[in-house]
């Protein structure tokens, strides 16, 4: 990312994490930046962000654990070895613009051998785009569809699990076939470096999709007693961006 404030000393541990183990991919603690000031905020107490997981919908959201462990990384913000970032291909030359390449990204690391790590020592302030200030608005021009994107993410590395996508109408928007694109160049890395199936990830995150709830042992529905009505989420398919929604 260009919007952002390194702070000082935040390249050792990616020196020291990176130097450990070459497949290693680092991800710094990600705060808040005063774009007044260009200073930190954040720090302390209050920590940073550098967690992400993965949802159905091929997008990711926040979260924290105990380990040093990511799933997936946000995107712009990360740091790998040369010989690491060749041997898996770097990225996918057919993404067009951003989005969806932090999914693609991360799971190459963590299904061809490698793993996620959070530098809880290396800070890096961002700019996050506020609509309540115009200053953070994008001042540059869109480029390729972000749904393009995550669809070959999920098309070349979920496996049967793809077909999870089709429970999300905003993504396909009646497309059919291979719309995607080409991702014969992902599968190769996957055939050559010998990757694991998918469901090794879901294992390998257990505490987050199976004891979590995203893959339920049962689905089932609340009904109320007097009037037979059935609770149901009244919004479109996907975790909410806010993290809440309605129910009627």
């Amino acid at each position: 990312d260009c919007h952002v404030a390194p702070q000082p000393g935040w390249h050792e541990a990616f020196l020291r994490l990176v130097g450990e183990n070459y497949r290693r991919l680092v991800v710094p603690q990600i705060t808040n930046l005063d774009i007044d000031t260009w200073a930190q905020i954040g720090y302390g107490s209050a920590g940073g962000m550098a967690k992400c997981y993965l949802t159905w919908d091929a997008d990711f959201k926040w979260f924290d654990s105990d380990d040093p462990y990511a799933a997936v990384i946000s995107g712009g913000l990360l740091g790998m070895s040369r010989r690491w970032w060749k041997e898996t291909g770097g990225y996918d030359e057919r993404m067009l613009g951003w989005g969806g390449e932090n999914l693609d990204q991360s799971l190459r690391v963590w299904l061809c051998g490698g793993e996620i790590m959070a530098a809880n020592d290396s800070f890096v302030a961002h700019m996050w785009r506020r609509p309540s200030d115009e200053r953070t608005t994008a001042r540059y021009r869109l480029v390729g569809d972000t749904r393009v994107n995550r669809a070959r993410a999920v098309y070349a590395w979920f496996d049967g699990f793809a077909e999870k996508l089709a429970d999300f109408p905003s993504m396909l928007r009646g497309r059919t076939g291979a719309w995607y694109g080409d991702i014969s160049n992902i599968l190769a890395v996957k055939k050559r470096l010998a990757c694991r199936p998918f469901s090794w990830f879901l294992r390998r995150f257990k505490a987050i999709y199976e004891d979590a709830g995203l893959l339920p042992d049962e689905v089932f529905m609340l009904q109320e007693a007097s009037s037979g009505f059935c609770l149901r989420f009244d919004g479109s398919a996907g975790t909410s961006p806010g993290g809440e929604g309605v129910a009627v």
